[in-house]
């Protein structure tokens, strides 16, 4: 009844640890194929309803995820067994890196007049020409040969913070022109001073800001510039004194900036080795010191893509205003914006400029202060079974406000239609930035080209990777006509359906810096984490077991969402994309989506291999009670006997035994369910009333079955038989000079019983020598083949109790057959007593029976433990052989100290009670 007790709570409590998150792979995998890295791991619950329900994934499907890892997380991931890279993503948001197309107006100036104004209007196209945005905020230049006169700036930050007390006088004219009046004729108090021109008669008068260029949205836009054409024939502006005369064009895109850890970054894809110009991050630096006019700065260090990756060109329309005076200087507010809208004058040149081109020309970082966050979209079906992404609203203009700065203009593609949700980041300043010594801006360390990084293989053609440019070709004949059979890309718009990747890197350590620590995002930063598994040499069998096993181990201990992109393939998806607002008709594309050729989900689902050594634990229990009932029925053969003389049938005799034994394991199995929910608790175990309940028919049919063949054999034999010993007599006298030698004959005599004990233990020694071996000799994890498939073993917690509490069971059935050899020949160890025999010869002769039972039991299950681990892998490794000595060293240590029981119970009794006995 211990026996059943014991083994039904404990399958009862170890199986409910059994319950894990198994990983299990379906569909082939792409023999030709393996790209940067073998597992993505990204939030739970981050799978879209294509992705779910298809094994479907989009393109740059990170671009949307924004957090939901905490670093934690990636640590523990980084420091598990088998992991070679685990390189995190943290995706942060769309920011401005500005860049600026220097329209050359020169040769369009009239040399002969005294003043003009010279009309500069950007034309935005994108889409492959396919939109036209007209900017309704063109540049102006003044142009006039009066003198022109600037103010002056005092500022002295190095003074003024050496000095708190000390505040830098405002600027001033250096002509002594009072600066009230000035702004008084602007009608502009509080802002920056106009520039003034200085008539033929000696007056200055103020060239005053148009009145749209004032607004905070508008900057760099809509905005008139004062130049003093000299005698020379040089032009003279606020800040340079040039040959020729230029208009720069803000053209700002929108960059997807993400951080990462450069060390992981580097052995993953390369990107150390990418760098085309600068530097490469530093693994911990969180800021990179600067020098200026007003003293050092600091900002956030960003590393830049060489290629914009967006889709954009500007045309520019430039107009010179008619003949005559143009009249601007003292004009205000509308008064003078409706002056300039009547000088306008006629068309006289064209230029167009290209984002590639353009972008290169001021790569110096990015503003950090507007942060727009980009959700996925969101489909409905279409007829032909394609997808039409949903259009969502967003308010632009709140979006981009900047209340810090004026900073860059809002890309004018932003305001196309959108199929992505936006949200603007809070702003964050760090802790210095009030002090001036924080610039809250990136600035570009070095240039890195995509191109160059190793995931770019002609054999990881799947839109998988975090760095692949996007693009969509025309899914019909009309889409590719109005293409121009050119594949469609992403532009400056966060909100358009085509993402871009990330084009601007930081360090995770920076991400302080650009976060708010409050957030939530800045809890749990990391969008992903790209996974390279060690000792992955291709695609084959083993090789992707060895991926199965480490992406089951990251979802079981982190709960995070596992894909294995091994063998991901192409997949096109139709996409309908609704019309935009400015031009661009409905498009068919095809659209790269990638099918995950293993596509990996986490479901609740046993642990066959923990199973397998629960179900160890009933076996050798089963063991232990058929030799237990079996020595039951040997001791009521004179009781059976009498029943079977007195006219009791063999099916009655058999019930009999077979009920009394089923009695007893219901009772243990109300006992074991009953403690099984006790420790549960204690234990941190989910155990449920109706898994306990479980353990109820578990022992009744456990104690059925080993009481089965002992009850028919009991009512099979001659009553007469009864009268026989219980034990195998010598065929012939033998002298026995050894106590080891006695100890055997002793074996011997039972033989049936010696062969149960030594099993019992060999079915533990084999299940400690298997799991001894994968922790030990192969680290954790053990892949191989059996039968052309490949499989895994890992040693988890649960199995290596499961593998201690078999082999304890094993010795305690190895104790229990000595105990029963004792009790039946208790007759013989009377003699040995009386004949002088101490209570420490009697003791060494039942522990040598232990022992030798244990050799018996512990090689079988050392040898048998070596042959299923070489079976698996193909080898027999010295690290092998010396755990499987270690573990049957082990299992007759075990057997002899559990003989000491019974050993001492023997010499605890007198020769009377021995006698007694039999």
């Amino acid at each position: 009844m211990a026996g059943v007790l014991a083994a039904t709570t404990g399958f009862t409590l170890l199986t409910s640890t059994a319950e894990t998150s198994q990983l299990r792979t379906t569909g082939t995998v792409n023999d030709n194929f393996r790209g940067a890295y073998d597992i993505l791991v990204r939030p739970a619950g981050s799978r879209s309803e294509q992705e779910s329900g298809q094994g479907l994934v989009r393109p740059n499907f990170l671009s949307g995820q924004f957090g939901g890892i905490t670093r934690g997380q990636q640590d523990r991931i980084a420091r598990m067994t088998g992991v070679e890279v685990a390189a995190p993503v943290a995706m942060v948001g769309y920011v401005l890196a500005n860049s600026k197309a220097a329209v050359d107006v020169t040769d369009q100036v009239d040399r002969t007049r005294t003043q003009q104004l010279i009309t500069v209007k950007p034309t935005w196209h994108t889409d492959r020409g396919l939109s036209t945005l007209d900017d309704d905020l063109p540049n102006y230049v003044y142009v006039t040969r009066n003198r022109v006169v600037w103010p002056e700036s005092h500022i002295d930050l190095a003074r003024e913070r050496a000095d708190p007390s000390w505040h830098s006088p405002p600027p001033s004219y250096p002509n002594g022109f009072d600066t009230r009046k000035a702004l008084a004729v602007c009608d502009n108090p509080g802002q920056s001073l106009p520039p003034l021109e200085v008539m033929p008669d000696g007056r200055s008068v103020p060239v005053c800001a148009t009145d749209v260029s004032l607004s905070q949205s508008a900057s760099s836009r809509g905005h008139l510039e004062a130049v003093h054409l000299a005698a020379d024939g040089s032009f003279r502006t606020e800040w340079e004194t040039s040959s020729r005369l230029t208009v720069d064009i803000s053209w700002p895109v929108s960059m997807l900036l993400a951080a990462i850890d450069p060390g992981q970054e580097a052995k993953l894809v390369g990107l150390d080795k990418a760098l085309v110009s600068g530097r490469y991050l530093r693994q911990t630096e969180t800021v990179v010191d600067r020098a200026g006019d007003a003293g050092k700065s600091r900002s956030v260090p960003v590393l830049i893509s060489s290629e914009p990756q967006v889709d954009e060109q500007l045309s520019v329309a430039v107009s010179r205003s008619p003949g005559g005076p143009v009249g601007l200087a003292g004009l205000a507010r509308r008064a003078l914006d409706t002056a300039i809208e009547e000088k306008r004058g006629a068309h006289v040149a064209d230029r167009s400029y290209s984002v590639d081109k353009v972008y290169g020309t001021d790569r110096k970082g990015a503003d950090l202060y507007r942060i727009i966050q980009s959700g996925a979209p969101s489909y409905r079906a279409a007829a032909d079974g394609g997808l039409t992404p949903r259009t969502v609203p967003a308010d632009i203009d709140e979006l981009w406000a900047n209340s810090n700065h004026t900073g860059w203009p809002t890309p004018w593609t932003a305001r196309d239609s959108k199929q992505r949700p936006l949200t603007r980041v809070p702003e964050y300043q760090a802790p210095d930035f009030r002090s001036g010594a924080w610039m809250g801006d990136g600035l570009a360390v070095g240039t890195y080209d995509p191109k160059r990084l190793t995931e770019f293989s002609a054999l990881s053609e799947v839109p998988m990777e975090t760095y692949q440019p996007v693009e969509a070709t025309g899914a019909d004949a009309a889409a590719r006509t109005l293409l121009g059979d050119r594949a469609l890309m992403p532009n400056s718009n966060p909100g358009g359906y085509l993402a871009t990747p990330p084009q601007l890197l930081t360090t995770l350590a920076a991400l302080p810096r650009v976060l708010d620590p409050a957030s939530d995002q800045a809890a749990a930063p990391l969008s992903a984490i790209r996974v390279r598994v060690d000792g992955v040499t291709g695609t084959d069998a083993q090789s992707r077991e060895r991926v199965r096993l480490v992406a089951e181990r990251i979802g079981r201990e982190t709960g995070l969402g596992v894909d294995l992109t091994m063998g991901s393939s192409p997949a096109p998806r139709t996409v309908h994309l609704p019309a935009g607002d400015y031009g661009r008709p409905a498009l068919a594309l095809s659209e790269g989506w990638s099918r995950k050729g293993v596509a990996a989900r986490i479901v609740e689902a046993a642990d066959r291999k923990s199973l397998l050594l629960f179900g160890l634990v009933l076996g050798v229990c089963a063991l232990f009670l058929v030799n237990s009932a079996s020595a039951a029925v040997r001791d009521r053969r004179r009781e059976l006997a009498v029943l079977a003389c007195l006219g009791w049938s063999r099916s009655r005799v058999t019930s009999l035994v077979i009920g009394e034994t089923a009695l007893l394991g219901t009772v243990a199995g109300v006992l074991g369910a009953l403690l099984s929910l006790l420790l549960a608790g204690p234990a941190g175990l989910g155990v449920s009333p109706l898994r306990a309940a479980a353990a109820v028919p578990i022992a009744l049919v456990l104690s059925v079955l080993a009481a089965a063949v002992p009850a028919l054999r009991a009512s099979a034999g001659h009553p007469a038989t009864s009268l026989r010993p219980a034990v195998r007599a010598a065929r012939r006298p033998r002298r026995h000079r050894t106590v080891t030698g006695l100890a055997c004959a002793n074996l011997a005599r039972v033989p049936g019983r010696t062969l149960l004990g030594a099993a019992a233990l060999a079915v533990g020694v084999a299940a400690v020598t298997a799991v001894a071996a994968i922790l030990w000799s192969f680290e954790d994890d053990v892949v191989g083949t059996v039968m052309g498939d490949a499989i895994a073993l890992e040693a988890r917690g649960v199995d290596i109790a499961a593998a201690a509490g078999t082999a304890l069971l094993g010795a305690f059935a190895a104790a229990d057959v000595i105990y029963l050899g004792i009790r039946e020949r208790a007759a013989e160890f009377a003699v040995l007593q009386a004949t002088g025999w101490s209570d420490g010869e009697l003791t060494r002769l039942v522990l040598t029976e232990g022992a030798v039972l244990g050799a018996l039991g512990a090689t079988a299950g050392a040898a048998t433990g070596v042959g299923l681990i070489a079976w698996l892998t193909g080898a027999v490794t010295a690290a092998l052989v010396t755990t499987a000595l270690l573990a049957a060293a082990a299992g007759v240590a075990l057997a002899t100290a559990a003989s000491l029981v019974p050993a001492v119970m023997l010499t605890r009794s007198p020769t009377s009670v021995l006698l007694q006995e039999e």
